[in-house]
Formats: structure tokens, C-alpha cells, sequence
């Protein structure tokens, strides 16, 4: 006779189409005697409850959607589900660096520890057996603060998901001539820099504000080892004609590549341009803070990304861009996400008349 757990549990990776709602597996209905009865489930985190409409076996409606919201769930996360009776569950989230979102957050909060102190908590898994998810490597601009400074900034969710954040070390970065270099990393308000020894790497490399580079991991223990490249954008541009990197510019089944719509005034006045929310958010650019874009002759331009006030889009880099390329109020345009990588690439076709789009919206 098997004995059922004291707090059944099941798990659900977060696919398309989640947003209207979560479908509880069949297989764990047999821990929910009862459950027709129920018209809500009640979720808990970190605190917090949220009242979810129950419809069958499916999660739905109610306050779904701000659960997402508010934690923040994405594509690629892992949810856990532990019944705690009475159609109420504690819920875990697992981002894509496969480390629970608490103890991420813990991270963040920990400053004043140190890497020694943090590492025996929580162990991270090495990057490299994370590819699936992209977080054994991360690209970037040299932006003029490198320069200027001598320091890189990391991405958040590359220094989170290869444990970095507070821990006081030294990399390895070997270039495609197998030269070395031995840098330091240190952690201020959450973020980590690479410091020490940068600006000999930069000046051996000929590093210029504007060069697009690739750093990837190749071990991770105490020292990591990085590999390092300087990729030619314009060849990285030239290969997103094919079938294959149009379906690697969407991050699901059901997420837009490009949208379609007017320049308004304020595009022209205030120099910037809102993109619309279900665009970002379904291409996963919220956490983004640059973009390249690619005009009708090729040429490249880098823009900044942020919030402007309750939009999010374009915030500097646009004014430039407009002037360059002759873009005028009423002119219909086509913003295409060719490539959704660290930095999107956008190809940008001015007075479009084409019919063929997966979206269209006047924002």
C-alpha cells in the first residue's frame, strides 16, 4: 500500500498560452478529493494570496493574471504546486537559470555578505549545463562608460544564473589567439563589474565604443575561465534572412516578430517611440536597455531602451535615427525583431505598404 505524501505536489514548466491560465496535471486529481466543490483555489507566496478560479481541473480567470503579473512569470520558468489541503497551494517558482526566485531575490537583498558566506546557502549549477537556456553566455556593446571608466558591467541574469553576484573572484577571459588575461569581479548595488585588469584586455583587444562582443563560459569553478569574441554585426545581421533566426527572434509559439503602425507626433516631438506592451512583453524586452537598428540601407544605430512613464520603448538614439532616415508623421512603418539576443536586433521599414503581418496595431 503506498503511503501519499504528507503535501502532494506537482510541477508545470511554464509554456504558451499561460497567461489565460494553468491546467492542473489528471494524474494529480487523485489528491484533490473534493476539488469539484471548490470554485476557487487559493495560491500562496512569499506572503501573499491570490484567489484563482478553478473550472474543472484548469486554474483560471479570478486573479490569475496578477499572480503572473506580480511574480512576474515568464517562459521557460518552472512552477511547483504544494497542496496544503482545501484547494490551497504554496507555490515555487523556478526561473530559467533553474535557481528558486527566492533565493535570487536573496541575493540581490545580501550585499553586505560575502561570496564565501552566500555560496555555502545556496549552490548554483554551472552555467555550461544550462545552454538550453542561454546563460553560459551573454553579448554586449562596448559602451563609452568602458572606455572612460575601465570597467564592464555583466548582465544580471548572466551573473545570477552563474553565481557571481557577491562573490569575490578573479576570471580567466582567453581571446580566439589564445591569449590570457586574469580580471577581478566585484558586486555594487547588485550588479557586477569587471574591473581589475580590463583596460589592458580592452587596449590588447582594440576594443572601440560601439564593437559588439561575446563573452562565453567555458569552466566555472572557483576561477571561472571565459571565452571571448568580437562578433562582426554585420554579419550577425546578414544571417537573419534565414528561416531559422526569423523563428529564433520570437520567444513563443505565439509571440509577434514585428508590428505594424503610424508615426504619431509625439514620435517626432518628444523623440522617442512607445512600443506596444504585448509586443515587449511577448519578446521578453522589458529587461532589455539596448537595441540596434538596422535602417533600410543598412546602416546601424544603437538605441536605448527604458521606461517612459507608464510605455516602455525607445528612449534615446531615436532622434538621430528619424532625422538620418527622413521619418515623417503619418508615415506607416514595420518594426521587425529579427534577432532577440543580450541586444535585439530591429530592422526598421520605413512608408511600408506590405500586407503580410503577424501583427498590426496603432499604438
Amino acid at each position: 500500500m503506498k503511503i501519499p505524501p504528507v503535501k502532494p505536489h506537482f510541477f508545470k514548466p511554464i509554456q504558451p498560452g499561460f497567461k489565460h491560465g494553468l491546467r492542473i496535471p489528471v494524474g494529480f486529481l487523485k489528491y484533490l478529493k473534493g476539488h469539484n466543490q471548490y470554485e476557487y483555489a487559493i495560491l500562496k507566496r512569499a506572503g501573499k494570496k491570490w484567489k484563482v478560479k478553478v473550472n474543472g481541473y484548469r486554474l483560471e480567470d479570478g486573479n490569475w493574471k496578477e499572480f503572473v503579473e506580480e511574480n512576474d512569470v515568464q517562459l521557460g520558468f518552472i512552477l511547483v504546486f504544494r497542496h496544503e489541503g482545501n484547494m490551497k497551494f504554496e507555490v515555487s517558482i523556478f526561473d530559467s537559470s533553474h535557481c528558486d526566485r527566492e533565493y535570487a531575490e536573496y541575493l540581490q537583498e545580501q550585499e553586505t555578505h560575502t561570496g564565501e558566506e552566500i555560496s555555502k546557502k545556496f549552490k548554483f549549477k554551472e552555467a555550461a549545463n544550462h545552454n538550453g537556456f542561454g546563460q553560459s553566455q551573454f553579448e554586449c556593446i562596448v559602451r563609452p562608460y568602458c572606455i572612460s571608466k575601465c570597467y564592464l558591467r555583466l548582465p544580471k541574469k548572466f551573473a545570477m544564473a552563474n553565481g557571481l553576484i557577491n562573490k569575490r573572484c578573479g576570471v580567466i577571459i582567453r581571446d580566439q589567439r589564445q591569449r590570457s588575461w586574469n580580471l577581478r569581479l566585484v558586486t555594487h548595488n547588485s550588479i557586477v563589474h569587471v574591473v581589475g585588469g580590463w583596460r589592458e584586455f580592452r587596449v590588447a583587444n582594440d576594443l572601440k565604443e560601439g564593437d559588439y562582443m561575446m563573452f562565453e563560459v567555458v569552466a566555472n569553478g572557483e576561477k571561472p575561465i571565459w571565452k571571448f569574441h568580437v562578433i562582426d554585426l554585420r554579419l550577425k545581421i546578414s544571417d537573419v534572412t534565414t528561416p531559422k533566426s526569423q523563428v529564433a527572434a520570437s520567444t513563443s509559439a505565439d509571440a509577434n516578430p514585428h508590428f505594424i503602425s503610424t508615426i504619431k507626433p509625439y514620435t517626432i516631438r518628444k523623440a522617442v517611440l512607445y512600443l506596444p506592451m504585448d509586443f515587449v512583453k511577448s519578446n521578453g524586452l522589458m529587461d532589455r536597455s539596448e537595441m540596434i537598428l538596422v535602417d533600410e540601407k543598412q546602416r546601424l544605430w544603437l538605441a536605448q531602451l527604458g521606461r517612459i512613464q507608464r510605455h516602455f520603448g525607445i528612449t534615446s538614439g531615436w532622434r538621430q535615427f528619424i532625422k538620418t532616415n527622413g521619418v515623417h508623421v503619418g508615415d506607416t512603418y514595420k518594426f521587425e525583431l529579427t534577432n532577440n539576443g543580450t541586444v535585439p536586433i530591429v530592422h526598421f521599414h520605413c512608408k511600408y505598404t506590405g500586407k503580410d503581418a503577424r501583427y498590426h496595431r496603432s499604438h
